[in-house]
């Protein structure tokens, strides 16, 4: 077995194995967990992200909004009537943002966001949130579970694919949480899924939205 520093365990191929020693770690194992550390320690302090990492400023690089809803194809009866969808597209040079949203055609009373969760954080009174996962063109994942600012790349890395979690919104029959994923992917269909395990929805629903034809 190869040791590799600084490997992606999420990559093809890359398997994880247990581990342990006897005696006091080779050299280079402990200046791999010094490293971990250090990165652990950095980003637990961390509070905020890169300007790249957010929704530009006054609309700064917007190169189109389209006007199109993207519902996901859910049981009526599931989840009462309320609809869930890709919405308010905003494609900008440095990323894309969008809002998962849901809308409802009868009130339940309160705010629809009370019942439903569709931010990266778990808020009171909600004790459960929905997961949103987002497949790139080039195969790789990215999810709401990660959107925290502790999660974000380092400032200097602006390849890493990554997902902000923004401001959310609720009133009586609607509410939605904003999310910004850059850098902006390569041409090609991302496919957007969604699981809420504690609303009975336990098989992912999907839609597949290609940016391409939006930026012509």
């Amino acid at each position: 077995m190869e040791w590799v520093e600084g490997i992606d365990p999420n990559e093809p191929g890359v398997r994880r194995v247990p581990w342990s020693s006897v005696g006091e770690n080779p050299p280079e194992v402990r200046a791999h967990i010094a490293r971990k550390e250090a990165i652990r320690e950095r980003k637990a302090n961390r509070r905020d992200v890169h300007p790249l990492r957010k929704p530009p400023l006054e609309d700064e690089g917007l190169l189109v909004e389209p006007t199109e809803r993207y519902p996901f194809s859910l049981d009526d009866a599931l989840l009462g009537g309320v609809q869930i969808q890709i919405d308010r597209l905003r494609i900008f040079r440095t990323g894309l943002q969008f809002d998962l949203s849901a809308t409802s055609l009868h009130e339940g009373g309160g705010l629809l966001g009370d019942r439903l969760n569709l931010t990266h954080r778990v808020r009171p009174p909600a004790k459960h949130r929905i997961y949103l996962g987002l497949v790139l063109p080039t195969g790789k994942v990215v999810s709401n579970k990660k959107s925290f600012a502790w999660d974000a790349p380092d400032d200097d890395d602006v390849t890493t694919s990554w997902l902000y979690g923004g401001r959310s919104y609720s009133r009586p029959t609607e509410t939605g949480a904003t999310y910004f994923l850059s850098p902006l992917p390569e041409s090609g269909p991302i496919t957007f899924s969604i699981a809420y395990a504690e609303l009975g929805l336990n098989t992912a629903a999907s839609v597949t939205i290609d940016l391409e034809p939006l930026l012509r």
